[in-house]
């Protein structure tokens, strides 16, 4: 793989190039938060598409919004169905595990913010939180009451066209 000598060794860059089982998680961390425009862009999906599962197993270990950006960029929309329908099953699972574990109940925003990079919207992993029971929705609306504010940090990397991540915050918000 392709990508900028000042970020990466040739031994990282040949590591993301290979097994996905092999590469580092600090490697794997480092891929999934570096711009896209540091590779190649026709090496960029298929290195998400290889290293995808992984990511999603870091964010589940240490929640981190921003660890699935780079899916837009790697065309996301793009991917044959069994693996989007897979990545997208991992995420779930990953969120729904969360609500379920009242120790992890704090990692339960960030994991939604990383999961709507998958549509491109919080809306769909909203109606999902509705699902869930009336403590999990009353401590997301908590945490997510001042998205907002100047203070707020919210949203902010979420890069898609349409409603903004905090609008369709605000609109779930107005549900409670």
């Amino acid at each position: 793989m392709k990508g900028c000598g000042l970020c990466w060794t040739e031994a990282e860059l040949a590591l993301l190039d290979g097994d996905p089982a092999l590469v580092p998680d600090k490697v794997v961390w480092q891929f999934a938060w570096e711009v896209e425009d540091h590779f190649e862009p026709e090496e960029y999906g298929p290195a998400w598409r290889r290293l995808g599962y992984r990511v999603i197993g870091l964010l589940d270990d240490d929640p981190d919004s921003r660890l699935t950006m780079g899916l837009t960029w790697a065309g996301w929309q793009d991917w044959p169905e069994a693996e989007r329908t897979a990545l997208y099953e991992q995420v779930t699972d990953v969120v729904l595990r969360a609500a379920a574990d009242e120790n992890r109940l704090r990692d339960l925003g960030e994991l939604l913010q990383a999961a709507a990079q998958l549509d491109q919207s919080l809306t769909p992993w909203l109606r999902l939180a509705d699902t869930l029971p009336d403590e999990v929705v009353e401590h997301l609306a908590e945490e997510w009451s001042d998205v907002n504010s100047a203070n707020s940090t919210f949203g902010t990397w979420l890069r898609w066209t349409g409603p903004t991540p905090q609008e369709e915050v605000e609109e779930w918000l107005s549900t409670r």
